[in-house]
């Protein structure tokens, strides 16, 4: 059976909490989609499957305010993670779409109205396995009973 893209999706997430644990951070799951919590902190996850990581709309991504986002690349086996802070990826994004949006004549082609991005693995290989972000000034989750 072919794995669809909601069930690559968790076990990215899965994979994240695995290798989290690995780092000696305690890490679980959150919700039903997106988030996971490793030492307190939620960091929201993205799966690349095929060499890049999509974003559905930029413009959401860009003021969204999640502190820590692990990006995952599973592209020809691999199993690859990018540790990013919230402000850093919707910096780079923000400065990046419209570099994309200029080479493209201002509209997208095939799709005027899509807000999509892509983040390519060599744009943040300066986050790959920067799990001690993790240990860094830990602030409980929202919801965080513990705190």
């Amino acid at each position: 059976m072919t794995p669809n893209s909601h069930r690559r999706h968790q076990a990215g997430r899965h994979l994240v909490v695995a290798e989290a644990l690995l780092q000696g951070y305690p890490a679980s799951i959150v919700g039903s989609w997106t988030h996971v919590k490793i030492n307190r902190r939620l960091a929201a996850v993205q799966l690349a499957a095929q060499r890049s990581w999509r974003i559905a709309d930029v413009n959401r991504t860009v003021t969204a305010s999640i502190g820590l986002y692990v990006l995952v690349d599973v592209t020809y086996g691999r199993r690859d993670f990018y540790v990013i802070p919230g402000d850093e990826l919707r910096r780079d994004l923000a400065e990046r779409y419209p570099e994309f949006m200029s080479i493209v004549g201002g509209e997208r082609p095939h799709n005027p109205t899509s807000r999509q991005a892509a983040i390519y693995p060599g744009q943040v290989e300066a986050w790959r396995n920067r799990w001690a972000l993790f240990g860094e000034a830990a602030q409980p989750a929202e919801g965080d009973a513990d705190a």
